[in-house]
């Protein structure tokens, strides 16, 4: 367990992101003495960019380069990608997040970029004469200048007592199979405004060696890189990358962990390069403001022969050893499946968990769990999960933007079948835990869409679940079927949308749990259109619906705010609208269920339910051309 000591950070729900960043910098400013003499002669290879054949050097973006840039920022552990013919797209990551307090994806709380102090006079410079055998500097200590670590260890420790800046390039040196680890362990505060690479040397494929940061603080404006090297047949391995503070960590600038990329050159095939896993423990906050590149290894469009597929994504782990007081990522993130010629990759699986705090979603396309295109089989969906995890307590869900995890599609004059939506599933621990979808926010899960004569891919699942916390649905939620655009395609079935908010059972005495469809909220579980349409999810009867729980997944849509026998106190209304419609053409429209009693009917001691139906609102449960239209039940 890391000690707690006194960062900026806190309680950030109390006091802003931006003050905590100020405090930062204002602390900066203190810097401790330290010895003044040179460590070693200065020296060592200036190493050119990432992925050059010295193993450094800038991102993607190069025309040479088969990296798309990450521009503007984001966070992503994407599968690799393999778009020749015959190649094989990889899932996407994980992204597990575990927080004292809030975790938030909100680009709306990101500062401008801060500037790293600048070291003191009496900072120690490293120079690269020192950096044979492991290095100890009492005080400060600066990289000022361009130096590469050397000597046959598989690691070069450097240790410094008080603060470390590193203004220029910290380079690894080259072990032969791969690249050398580093390993930074400092009294005081890590500064990063220049880089540390121990990235494997391009051409080669040569794996990346690890790197830890451990330090009082970390603040990073420049670059890490572990990223594997690219290569012909394979891509480099990515080296792991651990942070380790007392207090807080920001990462403001560009981190890549990246396998290496596969161009296939001479034939035999095309193995992209594992990415690594990035893990964070700090008893301080954690903020994510600039890039994090966790890709799997591109495996080239040229490639021939052999086994051509895309490098295993990367994960992002935060606080499972130590959690921060505090998640914020400024930036969207994306765990989506890569995209493959033959197959494709299933979107990857993001899990906040804060303690006593809320999870807090804003921004448009903020959560990408989306499943990878192909041109014959694309990948399914993701998974959100997750939620506040103490109870008793109060924390719960807010979402005010963008999450997606739909089911990937069929590429332009491919043919085959779409793939499944994916899931958001958040099941509330806290007895008091609230949901609220506001106006601006929007839920997509839908299904793939098919091409030829292919059927489209099925919506898939979004379930909030609470307690006695309220539930509010302002913006759109939908698990519609994909579309089967060709002649002779079959549109996908739509998904389930689940709201319950008495998942305690004890609404009959605890007047609590209500669930609200405002008047903007959306909720749509309709199949998708095709030469045959596809159909909202029904028992298949005229004039019923499915029993539940049994049977639950027969229900379109389902909401409830009753868990008990009894008529509840507390209550639940549709002022929005609820469409279960089917797709053209001929699709069968799906059934709806509500369960609980409307606004303003208090409780009684009748033991069955069902005396105060809830009135449907506007609900479209429609059916296309020759389907049948779908049922209502208001229990």
């Amino acid at each position: 367990m890391i000690d707690v000591r006194v960062g900026w950070g806190g309680d950030e729900r109390r006091r802003g992101l931006r003050a905590a960043l100020t405090l930062l910098l204002v602390g900066a400013a203190a810097c401790s003495g330290g010895g003044q003499a040179t460590v070693g002669s200065t020296g060592g290879s200036s190493g050119g960019g990432i992925g050059s054949s010295s193993g450094m050097g800038t991102d993607a973006g190069a025309p040479s380069s088969p990296w798309a840039p990450l521009s503007p920022a984001e966070v992503s552990v994407q599968g690799g990608t393999a778009l020749s013919a015959s190649g094989q797209g990889q899932n996407g990551g994980l992204v597990h997040l575990v927080s004292q307090g809030d975790t938030s994806f909100d680009p709306t709380q990101a500062p401008a970029k801060p500037a790293v102090p600048t070291a003191p006079a009496g900072a120690t410079p490293i120079a690269a004469s020192a950096l044979g055998a492991d290095l100890s500097i009492t005080g400060d200590a600066v990289v000022s200048a361009d130096v590469t670590t050397s000597g046959s260890d598989p690691t070069r420790k450097i240790s410094v007592s008080g603060d470390l800046y590193v203004t220029a390039t910290l380079q690894a040196g080259d072990l032969g199979a791969g690249r050398q680890g580093i390993d930074l362990e400092v009294g005081g505060t890590i500064y990063v405004s220049g880089t540390v690479d121990t990235s494997g040397a391009s051409g080669s494929g040569e794996a990346g060696g690890a790197l830890r940061l451990a330090a009082k603080q970390v603040m990073v404006t420049g670059t890490l890189s572990s990223a594997g090297g690219d290569g012909a047949q394979s891509g480099g391995a990515a080296g792991a990358l651990a942070l380790q503070t007392s207090g807080n960590v920001l990462l403001a600038g560009t981190i890549l962990i990246r396998g290496g990329a596969a161009s296939g050159a001479g034939g035999g095939g095309a193995q992209g390069g594992a990415a690594a896993t990035l893990t964070i423990d700090a008893n301080g906050s954690v903020a994510l403001g600039g890039t994090v590149d966790g890709r799997g290894g591109v495996a080239s469009t040229a490639a021939t022969g052999g086994t051509i597929a895309g490098g295993a994504a990367g994960a992002i782990h935060i606080g499972e050893t130590a959690p921060p007081t505090t998640i914020v990522v400024f930036v969207p993130v994306v765990v989506s499946g890569g995209a493959g010629g033959a197959s494709a990759g299933t979107g990857g699986t993001i899990t906040p968990e804060p303690d006593t705090g809320n999870v807090n979603v804003a921004g448009a396309m903020e959560l990408d769990l989306r499943g990878g295109d192909s041109v014959s089989a694309p990948g399914a969906g993701g998974l959100l999960n997750g939620g506040p995890r103490k109870d008793p307590g109060s924390g719960g869900v807010h979402i005010g933007g963008e999450i997606v995890a739909s089911g990937g599609s069929i590429m332009k004059g491919g043919s085959g079948n779409g793939a499944a939506g994916g899931r958001v599933d958040m099941e509330l621990t806290p007895t008091d835990g609230a949901v609220a979808i506001d106006q601006s926010a929007k839920i997509t899960v839908e299904g793939g869409d098919a091409g030829g004569m292919g059927t489209a891919g099925g919506g898939g699942h979004v379930w909030f679940w609470t307690k006695d916390g309220d539930e509010t649905i302002s913006g759109y939620v939908s698990v519609r079927g994909g579309n089967a655009p060709d002649p002779g395609g079959i549109g996908g079935g739509g998904g389930m949308i689940y709201f319950f908010s008495d998942n305690n059972h004890d609404a009959v005495q605890v007047c609590k749990g209500n669930l609200d469809v405002t008047p903007t909220g959306v909720l749509d579980a309709s199949g998708g259109d095709g030469s045959a349409g596809g159909s909202g999810r029904s028992d298949g009867k005229a004039g019923s619906v499915a029993d539940f729980p049994d049977n639950q997944e027969e229900i379109a849509v389902f909401l409830n705010c009753d868990g008990e026998h009894g008529n509840t106190c507390n209550w639940m209304e549709n002022d929005g609208q609820v469409i279960a419609r089917g797709g053209v053409h001929n699709g069968n429209g799906g059934d709806v269920v509500y369960h609980g009693i409307p606004p303003g009917v208090l409780g009684t001691d009748s033991p069955d339910s069902g005396d105060y139906p809830v009135p449907p609102g506007m609900v479209d449960t429609s059916a296309d051309g020759s389907g049948m239209k779908g049922d209502f039940d208001g229990q």
